[in-house]
């Protein structure tokens, strides 16, 4: 069996390597491989967290429409939870399963359960300030305001740094009273405002009127609006460019990006990188500019990443 894990930590490296190099149908080949491969791992290790949350996250990924994406999703919950009987000490599994379930299902008192499972068991760093951001908003869900609000204030206070107070923030928008505006509005240097769909239409087209630059990531297909085109990003480059839009301004280098968009997955050294060119070709399409690198998304020569456009831009995000 060492031999045999030996092989697949091998083909890992080889697999991780691969990462952000293909879009569209190819990057559905590679999410299929990895599939394959930690499915072999948990068979030889059904004790080692990590291959069951990697194998959920790739299943989460995968999915060319809405109802395999639903019965993925079902995959990926069944997998965490065998994981949590058998890793019952570690948290984990515990934390993602608290997180999709709120992102997935609505279900809040099983994110409660599995988010408080998963404290108690030690979660600990930046996992343990997002956590009780999920933990507060599935507590003001169910009729419990105050509790969420204890939640945000700890969390506020364990973000010493304040790497993390972009999701912070995030989480207090989201916590706020729900009306009829199922949509969250972010704009540069404003604060969130909830909007109706109908808003969502009429801002989506001033996009694409050239009045400002729209990252949509309210629907299940992420996509960036632009005067010149309206492009489709993988799920991972849409995270990241909402994350460095929402923090405007602010030099975040390698190692902040990656706590903030991968948690603890293990990376390839230039994933960073290599995302950021990516979603650079594809604002060059939708803006049609050339200077995206020099005048919209910049890099320093620290290597840190910000977004310093001209243009106005606007995130919207599910509620």
């Amino acid at each position: 069996m060492k031999a045999q894990m030996e092989e697949l930590l091998d083909f890992e490296d080889n697999w991780l390597d691969r990462e952000g190099l293909d879009e569209g149908d190819g990057r559905n080949v590679w999410l299929e491989e990895g599939i394959r491969l930690y499915t072999r791992f948990l068979e030889l290790d059904r004790k080692e967290p990590r291959y069951s949350i990697m194998l959920a996250n790739l299943y989460l990924q995968l999915g060319r429409d809405e109802k395999m994406r639903r019965g993925n999703y079902r995959r990926a919950y069944d997998i965490l939870r065998r994981a949590t009987i058998h890793s019952p000490d570690k948290p984990d599994a515990f934390y993602h399963l608290s997180f999709i379930l709120a992102e997935e299902d609505r279900k809040w008192e099983a994110v409660l359960f599995y988010g408080n499972e998963a404290l108690e068991k030690g979660i600990d760093g930046s996992k343990r300030i997002k956590l009780l951001c999920n933990l507060a908003l599935a507590y003001t869900r169910i009729g419990y305001p105050r509790k969420g609000a204890d939640l945000i204030r700890e969390a506020v206070t364990l973000d010493v740094k304040k790497e993390q107070l972009w999701f912070i923030e995030l989480y207090m928008d989201k916590m706020k009273k729900k009306h009829l505006e199922p949509i969250l509005l972010k704009e540069n240097d404003q604060k969130r405002k909830r909007i109706t769909h109908h808003d969502m239409d009429q801002t989506l087209e001033d996009a694409m009127n050239g009045k400002y630059v729209v990252l949509n990531l309210a629907d299940s297909e992420k996509l960036v609006y632009g005067s010149s085109d309206t492009i489709r990003l993988e799920p991972k480059q849409a995270e990241l460019l909402g994350y460095l839009i929402d923090n405007k301004g602010i030099y975040c280098d390698k190692s902040r990006i990656e706590k903030a968009i991968w948690n603890d997955q293990v990376l390839n050294p230039a994933i960073v990188k290599r995302y950021i060119n990516a979603i650079r070709r594809k604002l060059a399409q939708s803006l049609g500019r050339n200077d995206i690198k020099e005048s919209v998304l910049i890099t320093t020569k620290n290597g840190e990443y910000v977004w310093n456009a001209d243009i106005p831009a606007k995130v919207l995000r599910k509620v």
